[in-house]
């Protein structure tokens, strides 16, 4: 896929409830369930001064055309509510660390590496449908002031009335997520672990249904 076209590729997607069924058909999804996910602490590095890049697509910064370091995943899903009911217009936000496991953000103040094509945070707001849409890429664990994290990926969700959802989300088959000690303190484990599958274009991509209380 050429430069130019990435971010009106994901743009279509994101507003296309049919791109979710018909592009997507390789993802394996989770039938949305009226027990809602499992809230996480949003952690400390959700960022307070928002990259001038924002957008979906994690992956570059602005024009630059060179990507991000790390094998891009294509994170899908909908926000639902306890009836199973689709939310529209919710504004979803990312936040990860890179491929090293350093956030894009000063307070981090680890000697890991920093990358500059990769955005670490990003915003969509849902379709009618529910639908939401990120491209980034997988997320290194880290040992932060003695706590080892496994691979995740931060979500906060605000609806039109301002209500606040935050979670985080976790990749299935990583040895890490055994001793992770916020992953082991939640109920319900699997809502929150996604099982990635790998498109043509060996990109990877999930599914993460999230149903706010």
């Amino acid at each position: 896929m050429k430069f130019q076209n990435r971010r009106s590729f994901l743009s279509t997607l994101i507003f296309s409830s049919a791109s979710f069924v018909g592009l997507y058909s390789l993802a394996k999804s989770s039938k949305a369930r009226s027990l809602p996910t499992p809230s996480h602490t949003e952690g400390p590095f959700y960022p307070i001064n928002k990259p001038i890049d924002q957008d979906a697509d994690l992956t570059f910064v602005n024009n630059n055309k060179e990507l991000a370091q790390g094998d891009i995943h294509i994170l899908q899903g909908r926000i639902l509510d306890t009836n199973e009911k689709p939310i529209s217009n919710a504004l979803v936000e990312i936040w990860q660390a890179n491929a090293w496991g350093r956030y894009q953000d000063p307070r981090d103040n680890s000697n890991l590496r920093w990358d500059k094509n990769f955005q670490g945070y990003g915003k969509v707001k849902t379709n009618v449908d529910g639908n939401y849409l990120f491209r980034t890429i997988k997320p290194s664990g880290y040992n932060y002031n003695g706590i080892k994290r496994t691979p995740h990926i931060h979500f906060k969700i605000t609806n039109e009335t301002k209500n606040i959802f935050t979670t985080q989300m976790y990749f299935a088959g990583e040895i890490e997520n055994e001793q992770d000690m916020f992953l082991k303190n939640i109920r319900r484990k699997s809502s929150v672990i996604v099982d990635f599958g790998t498109l043509p274009n060996n990109e990877k991509i999930g599914t993460f249904n999230i149903i706010v209380g």
